[in-house]
């Protein structure tokens, strides 16, 4: 019989488990807001037969605020972002200003690289599917540099 005097190797210590990807539906209202000229903003979701589409809500004084670069951008992956209770094939947006809903649809399809019909009395931006924010949930994006004053 043969023996030595070998310590054993340490334990593997268990990892932390992994973070939970997305942010919450209240995280991605504050991010949102913190965008000068967005407010009252909300994400959630809505079904529709058998598609889910997250829904991202915005309200503005100022068309500029939405308009200014990748802010738009920021508003659908921040959308994406969000932890729905089901997975999204679809984004939409609504953004409205005094009581008017934009239509921002050319705005968002030149961003994706599409080429998405308009809904314009349903909504400001409607991507189906969202190919250009990769998986759900998306990573939470950098918010956008505010412009130079």
């Amino acid at each position: 019989m043969l023996s030595s005097c070998v310590l054993p190797a340490a334990r593997p210590q268990a990892s932390e488990p992994p973070a939970e990807p997305g942010i919450s539906r209240e995280a991605a209202a504050e991010l949102l807001n913190a965008v000068p000229g967005l407010k009252l903003s909300e994400v959630g979701s809505h079904i529709s037969g058998l598609s889910t589409e997250a829904v991202v809500e915005v309200y503005i004084d100022d068309d500029a605020s939405i308009l200014a670069e990748g802010v738009l951008d920021y508003v659908l992956r921040v959308g994406w972002a969000t932890e729905l209770p089901d997975e999204p094939n679809q984004i939409s947006v609504k953004v409205v200003n005094g009581g008017t809903l934009l239509d921002l649809q050319d705005e968002a399809n030149t961003i994706a690289g599409v080429d998405q019909t308009a809904f314009p009395r349903l909504f400001s931006v409607h991507l189906n599917p969202a190919e250009y924010l990769g998986g759900w949930p998306g990573a939470v994006p950098t918010p956008p540099t505010p412009p130079a004053v």
